[in-house]
């Protein structure tokens, strides 16, 4: 499977790393990669729905605490396309892309 990351998601991931990296930029650093570990997971075709079904229809949620990574699996062009990365503690808006 491909990795795609929505114009979203890339947004998350700069803001989870500009807030971390106020306290400490190795923190930030560390947390992005364990991030982008997790994800990379999904690349394996039998692992792509190993996360939990996600609160929007057809989107699945893997955590990688405290955040949870919502993405949706695309078989037909082999794709996993990571919608947002958001904090668990967050309130979440709808994150379905369809097309």
């Amino acid at each position: 499977m491909n990795i795609v990351f929505d114009d979203d998601a890339v947004e998350d991931l700069r803001e989870i790393r500009a807030w971390t990296a106020k306290e400490s930029p190795r923190a930030a650093e560390r947390l992005i990669a364990k991030i982008f570990d997790r994800i990379e997971l999904l690349i394996e075709p039998e692992l792509a729905y190993m996360g939990r079904p996600g609160l929007d229809p057809g989107t699945r949620e893997l955590i990688e605490n405290p955040y949870i990574i919502v993405y949706e699996v695309h078989e037909d062009r082999s794709e996993i396309v990571v919608l947002a990365i958001v904090h668990g503690a967050q309130k979440r808006k709808p994150q379905t892309k369809t097309d």
